[in-house]
């Protein structure tokens, strides 16, 4: 059983010992141009860029941090969207411990894709057992276009299909930060309570 703290006794000494860091391999996928690459860098700190490049295959990071007082090392794996490096891409699913699938509000079709996407992931990533298998959380990415991008999704429309995904939701945007901590909080909640760690 595992403590945040705690005192340990060695040799008639009190020693403290601390919570170790706990790893967690995720995926961030869903079409391409969506702004998977955008949200890491901004959940990484690293700022936005409008003209960044539409990532080659798969990218990753490492991002330490800390959740509800708990050590949590995140392993981003940034896949491409693109068609051209669908089959390469499904190599990198395999033991992931959770996904944000990404779409883009201004761009419906993103939203359907997503079926797949979560489909494939949930098969390939090999790490749990159950019926619903891997923790993802469905995210609406670009809400400050909304308004200005006509039949634009609406927020219901996004947790209507989280829900049928059985996934959590959350909406953001890349380029103002809105709710990217929460994408990836939300996100290692799930699979903490999937894992069932507690401190």
């Amino acid at each position: 059983m595992l403590h945040s703290k705690g005192l340990k006794k060695s040799r008639g000494e009190m020693k403290m010992f601390t919570m170790p860091t706990l790893l967690f391999k995720i995926i961030l996928l869903g079409d391409g141009a969506v702004g998977k690459t955008s949200i890491r860098r901004r959940y990484m700190g690293e700022g936005f860029k409008a003209d960044f490049l539409a990532t080659m295959g798969a990218d990753f990071a490492f991002l330490k941090t800390k959740i509800d007082e708990i050590n949590v090392e995140f392993q981003i794996w940034d896949l491409a969207g693109q068609p051209a490096f669908r089959n390469v891409m499904k190599s990198y699913y395999k033991g992931a411990m959770g996904a944000l699938a990404v779409y883009d509000v201004t761009q419906p079709k993103s939203l359907e894709s997503l079926d797949t996407w979560v489909e494939e992931v949930r098969e390939r990533a090999e790490t749990y057992n159950d019926s619903i298998g891997l923790p993802v959380v469905l995210v609406g990415n670009k809400i400050d276009l909304r308004d200005e991008i006509p039949n634009s999704l609406k927020t219901i429309q996004g947790f209507v299909k989280a829900k049928s995904l059985d996934a959590g939701f959350v909406e953001t945007s890349a380029k103002t930060g809105e709710a990217i901590e929460e994408a990836f909080t939300t996100l290692a909640r799930s699979i903490m309570l999937k894992t069932n760690f507690k401190k």
